[in-house]
């Protein structure tokens, strides 16, 4: 077996890439720590790196090598090309390094009109097929308290905001709320299905959008196979690489653009960790800081972190006196923070009133606990 690194563009919650199907020497390159490299973690064979969607994005076009591309699109068109389909993230930049292109052309990929597409002359080797592609559920059933925090965000929502959700149940929540607002537009990484009422609706258009009007720009599609067909027809998606869905100037260029994420934990500093439990790594920052400070320099933007107060069946609290973890953003990051309990803005704030409103926020039964620890912190600065 050869030693090879491999890249890993896996979606949390949908895929994980096995690197023994390649090559059992093999060590896996990747942004997300989820469950299943754990095994690769112990054996030495991970490289895991902590890095921002766009960083590596970067890194693909500037610091790394890529010898061969393995990719999966769709059947050629007239114009003798395949539309890369629905994950379009990291393509670009892994083609455009590639000294050897493999791909799988399958019939179950949708020809995305408004999507990156590569000429059939570019591939240098191909295998078709007609395999459904993977896809990407909300598993479980929803907390109640989801359904409290998802009425406090619908509340901060007005009409043509567009909008960035990350992945997971609460997303499902919020979105569920929101079919009396009117001209939402989307900029996101992940487009779930959760979407798919409010555009036939008409409450999600793009109408208003300044920039990309009429479109639903995503960087990946994940979800049903009725939610491919679905993709398939609908004439306002356009698929975007991370050097524009993630970018800076993108961002802050897009007017009103909110964007609602989600955290492990917070501290009184307003410091989030979304990659540690228990002092154990469960993932990566992925888009997460680019998105909230993308939302930040919007004008009429901005950026919503929404968590449940407890965890533990409520003996433990999400909002910590510090960080158990890693800084994954930085206080001066974070502008609305969400739980069952209420909202707290912290953007503008002092130090000490932005401690208050976190704590107010909290489980009433951590409250007395953490105005104690913040007192101590203030004491020994």
């Amino acid at each position: 077996d050869l030693p090879l690194t491999v890249m890993d563009c896996s979606v949390p919650g949908m895929t994980e890439l096995d690197p023994d199907r390649i090559s059992s020497a093999s060590t896996l390159n990747t942004g997300f720590f989820l469950g299943g490299y754990r095994r690769l973690h112990a054996a030495g064979r991970l490289d895991w790196v902590p890095a921002f969607h766009s960083a590596r994005y970067r890194a693909l076009e500037d610091f790394y090598g890529v010898d061969v591309a393995l990719i999966m699109v769709a059947p050629p068109g007239a114009d003798g090309a395949c539309s890369l389909g629905l994950h379009t993230d990291y393509s670009l930049a892994m083609l455009a390094k590639a000294r050897l292109v493999i791909a799988e052309i399958n019939a179950a990929v949708p020809d995305i009109a408004d999507a990156p597409r590569i000429p059939l002359a570019d591939i240098d080797f191909a295998v078709t097929s007609d395999r459904p592609l993977l896809e990407y559920r909300i598993g479980g059933k929803a907390a109640d308290a989801d359904a409290i925090v998802a009425d406090h965000i619908a509340d901060l929502v007005e009409d043509g905001d567009c909008l960035q959700l990350g992945i997971g149940a609460l997303p499902v929540s919020i979105l569920q709320r929101l079919g009396d607002k009117r001209d939402l537009g989307v900029h996101t990484g992940l487009l779930t299905e959760a979407f798919m009422p409010l555009v036939e609706a008409g409450v999600v258009n793009g109408r208003r959008k300044n920039i990309d009007t009429g479109k639903l720009v995503t960087g990946i599609a994940a979800g049903s196979q009725d939610f491919y067909r679905w993709c398939a027809g609908y004439a306002g998606l356009a698929l975007r690489p991370v050097s524009y869905t993630h970018d800076a100037g993108v961002l802050a260029s897009i007017d009103q653009l909110v964007a609602i994420n989600t955290t492990l934990e917070i501290d009184l500093f307003g410091q989030l960790n979304s990659e540690t439990l228990d002092g154990r790594q469960v993932g990566g920052g992925g888009g997460l800081v680019d998105f909230l400070r993308g939302a930040r320099a919007s004008r009429g933007g901005r950026s919503i972190i929404a968590l449940h107060s407890t965890a533990k069946g409520g003996s433990l609290s999400k909002i910590k006196a510090l960080l158990s973890g890693p800084v994954t953003a930085l206080r001066a990051d974070v502008d609305y923070v969400v739980t069952e309990q209420g909202v707290a803005r912290l953007s503008n704030q002092s130090l000490e009133r932005r401690a208050q409103a976190l704590i107010g926020i909290a489980h009433p039964n951590f409250r007395a606990e953490l105005t104690a620890q913040w007192q101590e912190i203030l004491r020994r600065c």
